[in-house]
């Protein structure tokens, strides 16, 4: 069994990710008042699920840590940046999924062109590769599931709310309309303001260009960090 395969079959066993990764995510999509309007929530509230659901999938790395299996995967012709890049591409498949869900039903039942709706979905994969690679950076950073566990609960939603998921960054006092600018939250939600209020430019390929740096940034940071 490859490694892609066992992370991808270790995330969904998780009832937890299994809610955030599917339940919460999908119903959000087919609420209509979400999506409509001049200032939908929606997509702030998809991006803040896949977050959540990106950290439970990449919490692996950690039990790999744990019950030292880290060592015997590494024992192998196998690198640390490999054995994060094959568990990116297996906590990648759920928002995926979420993605062309979300994609069809935008175009089908809220009348989004299509070039809004390919927008949206290159936004929500960039904003995923980002995610998931911060997740695994963050874990490498910890040595036990419950201080990781403890300090992501705090940090998510300082995260969404000052990356302009939970409401507009132009609602936040002075300076920190640009401190939310250090995660990827930030400019997935900048991506869409663009997107809802002007379509694409070349300000929206720049963001997008950003969200890719912070994937490679993440990780090169967690695959130098000694996991083991």
């Amino acid at each position: 069994m490859t490694i892609f395969t066992f992370a991808l079959i270790r995330g969904f066993r998780n009832p937890l990710s299994l809610i955030c990764n599917a339940i919460i995510p999908l119903g959000l999509i087919f609420v209509r008042n979400l999506w409509v309007g001049d200032a939908p929530t929606g997509f702030g509230m998809v991006a803040l699920a896949m977050m959540t659901g990106a950290y439970l999938m990449a919490q692996g790395i950690l039990k790999d840590k744990e019950d030292g299996a880290i060592i015997r995967i590494l024992s192998a012709p196998v690198s640390m940046l490999n054995y994060f890049m094959q568990n990116l591409l297996a906590c990648m498949v759920p928002p995926m999924i979420q993605v062309a869900l979300l994609s069809t039903v935008g175009f089908l039942r809220y009348d989004w062109k299509l070039y809004f709706t390919l927008a949206v979905a290159l936004c929500y994969t960039m904003f995923t590769m980002a995610t998931v690679a911060f997740s695994f950076a963050w874990h490498s950073f910890f040595k036990s599931k419950e201080n990781s566990n403890n300090g992501f609960m705090a940090a998510i939603m300082f995260i969404a709310a000052l990356g302009g998921l939970l409401f507009p960054v132009s609602q936040l006092p002075g300076f920190l309309q640009y401190v939310g600018a250090i995660f990827p939250a930030y400019w997935v939600s900048q991506s869409f303001n663009i997107l809802l209020e002007g379509g694409i430019s070349s300000e929206f390929w720049l963001f997008q260009a950003i969200l890719f740096l912070f994937t490679v940034a993440y990780l090169l940071y967690g695959g130098k960090r000694k996991i083991v």
